[in-house]
């Protein structure tokens, strides 16, 4: 496998690109609109990673491509995963997106363009009472999840996979279901008895 996994929130310059919640173009004079902090960091380096992956994915044909990230890096694996396969010949056939504790990134157009592309293609893993994935809000600018959902239920291992959508992936029975007021940070920090890297040595500077 070739991964191409994104960091999440441990910076100060990322904790600005998450708070950038204002949506901007995925596209010129489309509808589909996007968190505009996500959109500026992957578009920063998406020049740079896909010199990588194609040099990569020449050099090994047989590899499947893994995009990949937490929280803030799973947002921006996805939007990342979106442009590539827009951009490099044969990389649909070849990714995956596995995402955890990822944020809302963009409306609900957005989210029927993504899963024309790699709803099929993406585990978007939620954890129980994770808080970060039921931001930003739904009412503000339509911020709406694509496919597919792997809403881990509990600490034992109980799983429910979401229904796929056309158009946004809010299936009522996943994390949706949790109240806000009753999700923890905890959850966020710790996906599979793991806690992620970045939270493990968050360092601001």
């Amino acid at each position: 496998e070739i991964v191409v996994s994104w960091a999440g929130t441990h910076r100060y310059r990322a904790l600005v690109a998450d708070m950038s919640v204002f949506p901007q173009p995925y596209i010129p004079g489309a509808s589909t609109h996007v968190h505009g902090g996500f959109l500026d960091a992957v578009r920063g380096v998406i020049d740079l990673v896909q010199h990588h992956v194609e040099h990569l994915m020449s050099d090994y044909p047989d590899y499947m491509v893994i995009f990949t990230g937490h929280s803030k890096g799973g947002a921006e694996a996805a939007l990342g995963a979106l442009d590539l396969v827009r951009r490099v010949d044969g990389l649909r056939d070849r990714v995956r997106v596995w995402t955890f504790g990822q944020p809302r990134v963009g409306n609900e157009q957005f989210a029927a363009l993504y899963n024309q592309q790699l709803g099929a293609r993406t585990y978007r893993v939620t954890s129980y009472a994770d808080p970060v994935v039921a931001m930003p809000p739904r009412f503000l600018f339509d911020y709406c999840h694509h496919n597919t959902e792997v809403w881990l239920m509990n600490r034992e291992g109980d799983i429910y996979v979401g229904r796929n959508n056309t158009g946004c992936n809010e299936d009522p029975h996943a994390s949706s279901s949790v109240d806000f007021y009753d999700r923890s940070i905890q959850w966020h920090k710790d996906y599979l008895g793991l806690p992620p890297l970045d939270h493990a040595t968050a360092m601001f500077s």
